[in-house]
């Protein structure tokens, strides 16, 4: 009887062992300085971690601050520091990208003048070590007559965060072919190379194109041509520093959308959503969104479509429409990609019974989709996610999610039922997330908060993940392990 006992004991601790459990403590609350103010985490570690926070979409042209703050392992507030994004004349920087790499942070941020005749783009580079930041360094930089005709710049960094590409589509002239200008970074702001190109295209005051940037160097441009006709087509160019290729992209049945390059064991490839072009032509703003008939693998080494899939009959698809990739996960032989519907809308803010001259802004996440791959481009799952959501003005920061590959499981962190959940997928055992219960204010009850998806850290080599929750105009810090 002794050893019966024993052995139902022994394999019930083999079973519940491979129980996982997610645990989550929370700092004290905090108050953001202004409703328009962006949190993130930087630099997370089994020792704590670094925020920076600064005001989104503000219209001062005469100072932009950026805030950071380093917090110990019990998410306590520490050292902190302020700076500001570099002026050309009297307009202050807009920022365009914050780069992590190692113990350091580069803004990159765009700034035109028409006095200076100039439209520039900077890094400052922030040190968490000693906690400093470099002077400003003009990185690339092109001539405008005015505000109306001022060029813009797009940036990619490569997915081996080895360098970064900027590149500047010059001011549009009438009658004349578009001009670019390339320029690839290391991330110690040395200079790789530059290219300045006239293409073969009409200028024009706004472009349907992607900017890519592989390990090995090379810049993809992904350029849509009569986006909004039934003629729309796609070609890939390629700028290495000393010539272009151009090569066609988009095929019968197959017009790429929203798509991201991704490093498949050492090879390049574009994986993301695609239209058929056969059921209607995409529409111009469509409040609806635009039409996504499936997913595709594509591999840039072959210049080869080597998977193309559309939705199964077994999934409603029906509000699959303006996908854009959120996350693409590599892991061995298998391709994770997560896609989210996402539009953005705005409308005169309602006063009673009548109509003011503010506007509010719209902004719906969802309907969501996995699509696992091989790495060959055998599909192997859609896996339907969320259903749609709308938020209205700062309220955006509680949409969409962010996904983590932890425990050889796929995590996704949302609000998809009003508060932070943690859904698990493509992992077999069992576990539970003990979410985070605050009591917001005092003598208030107790309550599950939401998530700010886009603050989720994970801390490499430890079981630690860090991120920013939200209830009404209260924050709180909070570290998951397990």
């Amino acid at each position: 009887m002794k050893k019966i006992v024993f052995t139902l004991m022994a394999c019930l601790t083999i079973g519940f062992s491979f129980a996982q459990t997610f645990n989550t403590t929370h700092s004290s609350h905090f108050a953001k300085e202004s409703e328009k103010d962006i949190y993130n985490i930087h630099f997370p570690s089994a020792y704590g971690f670094t925020t920076l926070h600064h005001l989104d979409n503000v219209m001062m042209d005469n100072i932009k601050a950026m805030v950071l703050t380093k917090y110990d392992q019990d998410m306590k507030a520490g050292e902190t520091m302020t700076f500001n994004l570099p002026k050309l004349g009297l307009r202050a920087s807009d920022l365009q990208e914050v780069i992590e790499i190692d113990d350091k942070l580069i803004f990159l941020s765009t700034v035109m003048d028409k006095k200076s005749a100039k439209h520039n783009l900077n890094a400052q580079v922030l040190s968490n070590n000693d906690f400093s930041v470099s002077d400003n360094k003009v990185l690339a930089s092109f001539a405008i007559e005015k505000y109306s005709k001022s060029g813009f710049y797009n940036i990619a960094i490569s997915p081996d965060n080895s360098k970064f590409a900027i590149i500047a589509n010059m001011p549009f002239e009438k009658k004349t072919q578009e001009k670019v200008q390339i320029w690839v970074y290391d991330m110690q702001l040395n200079l790789l190379w530059e290219q300045s190109e006239t293409l073969s295209y009409e200028s024009d005051r706004s472009y349907d194109e992607d900017l890519f940037l592989q390990n090995s160097g090379v810049v993809l441009v992904s350029k849509t041509i009569d986006a909004y006709k039934k003629s729309r087509n796609t070609k890939l160019l390629s700028f290495n520093g000393k010539g272009i290729e151009t090569f066609d992209f988009s095929q019968d049945g197959f017009m790429p959308m929203n798509m991201e390059l991704i490093d498949v064991n050492g090879l390049p490839m574009l994986t993301g959503f695609f239209w058929n072009g056969k059921k209607a032509v995409v529409k111009i703003n469509s409040k609806e969104g635009n039409d996504n008939d499936g997913a595709f693998l594509y591999d840039l080494g072959t210049k080869t479509l080597i998977g193309i899939h559309e939705w199964s009959d077994k999934l409603d698809a029906s509000d699959f429409k303006s996908l854009q990739v959120v996350d693409v996960t590599v892991k061995g032989d298998d391709i994770y990609m997560i896609g989210e519907k996402y539009l953005y809308d705005s409308e005169f803010r309602k006063t009673g019974n009548t109509m003011s001259t503010d506007l509010d802004y719209l902004y719906t996440y969802g309907s969501s989709v996995i699509v696992n791959f091989d790495t060959k481009g055998t599909l192997k799952s859609f896996t339907p996610l969320f259903r749609s959501n709308q938020y209205k003005n700062e309220a955006k920061e509680k949409g969409s999610f962010s996904t983590l590959f932890l425990e050889n499981g796929l995590r996704v962190f949302s609000n998809n039922d009003n508060h932070i959940t943690m859904s698990s997928f493509f992992v077999d055992q069992r576990e539970t997330f003990n979410r985070p219960n605050v009591i917001p204010f005092d003598h208030g009850t107790s309550t599950v908060p939401n998530v700010i998806p886009h603050t989720v850290r994970e801390v490499k080599d430890y079981a630690m993940v860090y991120y920013i929750t939200q209830y009404r105009d209260r924050y709180w810090f909070n570290k998951m392990t397990w």
